[in-house]
């Protein structure tokens, strides 16, 4: 980024401000080249070049990423160590507020700061507190220090919580279900149903909201993966379409599992 005068007067001095934002530039010398353009028909355009050293403050041996089931205790660690000459103190460390999942992070997950050789390497740990529902959670740890030239080091965090059961989809889109008038038809969709770890699943029972749809469970591979194919015969009236299947498994915490279903029916006089 330049910060320039952009009127100089005759016989006067003006001054161009450049800075360089060194995160965006990979450790070590570089060089960065600027076009002034002016109105002298002698010098219309000039040539700036800028050099000079990234120097790399921190070392992580490992990013912050989590990753597991909801009923594991899951934790990692980092070790941070300071690249330059002289010491500096690691002095503390907050969550930044500005995270999407801040006050999710705050509540579930757990932070420790350690010293290791003071001034010059630090353990930072993070791990989950309890239960953690299933999906993808980010956050910034802001690291703070006593260096003046970079009083906080922002160290980004992210975990991702597999469901023990998944089923793909469990949004049914249907979309538009062309009909003719006073004609029915089936429309269709498979649904399959995965224990995304171990063998012991079971789906006791499928149990389809509405009278128009029928379900076919077939087990795919013993204990592990179903393939449900759901049939839709709904009415031939124009307008939006609802439903859901509710599965019935004995996985604890997914003793019943809903996939909803979603559509349009277009009801014509002409074939489609």
């Amino acid at each position: 980024m330049a910060d320039f005068d952009k009127v100089i007067l005759p016989g006067m001095e003006g001054k161009i401000g450049i800075k360089i934002v060194g995160f965006k530039i990979h450790p070590g010398r570089f060089t960065k080249a600027f076009t002034v353009t002016t109105n002298d028909p002698e010098s219309p355009k000039v040539i700036l070049k800028v050099t000079g050293i990234v120097k790399k403050v921190f070392d992580f041996t490992k990013s912050l990423s989590l990753s597991g089931f909801a009923n594991e205790e899951l934790k990692i660690e980092t070790v941070i160590t300071n690249k330059l000459q002289n010491p500096i103190q690691i002095t503390g460390w907050h969550w930044n507020k500005t995270s999407r999942d801040y006050d999710f992070l705050t509540e579930h997950i757990g932070v420790k700061l350690e010293a290791i050789e003071g001034g010059r390497q630090y353990r930072l740990e993070t791990w989950t507190r309890d239960m953690v529902p299933f999906g993808q959670y980010t956050g910034d740890i802001i690291l703070e220090t006593d260096f003046a030239d970079l009083p906080e080091k922002k160290f980004p965090f992210r975990m991702v919580i597999t469901p023990d059961v998944q089923v793909h989809p469990n949004t049914i889109i249907m979309r538009e279900m062309w009909m003719q008038e006073g004609a029915t038809k089936s429309f269709e969709k498979v649904v399959s149903i995965i224990a995304a770890r171990g063998d012991s699943l079971k789906v006791l029972d499928v149990i389809p909201s509405r009278d128009d749809i029928t379900v076919n469970l077939r087990e795919v591979r013993p204990g592990k993966a179903f393939s449900c194919k759901i049939s839709l015969r709904p009415p031939a009236e124009s307008g939006k379409y609802k439903g859901s299947i509710k599965f019935i498994t004995n996985y604890p915490g997914y003793e019943e599992i809903v996939a909803q279903i979603r559509g349009t029916v277009r009801v014509s006089s002409q074939k489609k």
